[in-house]
């Protein structure tokens, strides 16, 4: 777990973002904060950049303007070297959990620590991890996330949401600054998404100096997950605030996506 200081460093802040492809300008001046130690859930109907913000925060997309800024790094001005190493202070949780169908459910979640896991010595150097460090890091967090025992199951014999959970384990294996989800809770029932939901509140609780930044269309689930909500419309943000105020608010477009109304909003 991280100090409790780091809740008082920069977390995610994106300025004026714009970003275009030919003539579909998809960000249009993004300007959204992302405070540190909290769960930030972007909504917002298919089509409107969620995907692609969430591309920027990782340094896949680079913006046409604007800044992106992950606690001190502004990543428009990092290299590729430096850029390697912010993208190590992440952990993504994948749409469609992304694991590896030759390795069992243990050697997907060690998988980062074998190709990228360093500790730090008492002399300050790093030095890769070693196996059985390894195992006792990785049965650790298949327990946090209700697998325990799992290990040794194949992928392919894995449920979504044993899937999604997998996926849990292995973005958390290398204790991440930034934990990243892209559509969570997508193809999985309603009772299983509840349950992938918790998780992903429990799993913030539990580890206060992560911050977190989720992509979703499911109003249910982000009233469960969310400290703070911002709405993307048109490429821009329509509202950001908590989930009372998303609940309350009076705007017409922010209200027809809390309903789900297939009808127009009125637009003042």
């Amino acid at each position: 777990m991280r100090s409790a200081d780091a809740a008082e460093r920069p977390g995610i802040h994106l300025v004026d973002v714009r970003k275009a492809f030919g003539e579909q300008q998809v960000l249009d001046g993004v300007t959204l904060e992302v405070p540190r130690g909290k769960i930030t859930v972007v909504i917002g109907r298919s089509g409107t950049g969620k995907s692609v913000l969430l591309k920027h925060v990782m340094g896949l997309l680079r913006p046409d303007s604007g800044a992106v800024r992950v606690g001190d790094e502004d990543l428009s001005s990092l290299g590729a070297r430096a850029l390697r190493q912010v993208r190590f202070r992440f952990g993504v949780v994948f749409q469609h959990a992304a694991l590896f169908d030759s390795m069992d459910v243990f050697e997907n979640v060690a998988f980062p620590l074998r190709e990228h896991g360093m500790v730090r010595t008492s002399s300050g150097r790093d030095r890769r991890m070693r196996e059985p460090e390894i195992r006792a890091r990785v049965e650790q967090l298949l327990r946090s996330v209700g697998l325990e025992g799992a290990g040794l199951k194949p992928v392919d014999a894995l449920s979504g949401g044993m899937r999604k959970r997998v996926g849990l384990a292995r973005a958390l294996v290398r204790d991440p600054e930034f934990l990243l989800y892209d559509e969570p809770t997508t193809g999985l029932d309603p009772i299983m998404t509840a349950q992938i939901d918790n998780l992903i509140r429990s799993t913030q609780d539990e580890n206060p100096g992560i911050t977190s930044l989720v992509i979703s269309h499911d109003m249910q689930a982000t009233f469960r997950i969310a400290d703070h909500i911002a709405m993307l419309h048109k490429g821009q943000v329509q509202l950001r605030g908590s989930p009372a105020e998303f609940q309350s608010s009076v705007d017409p477009i922010v209200r027809q996506f809390v309903e789900g109304r297939v009808d127009p909003p009125t637009e003042s």
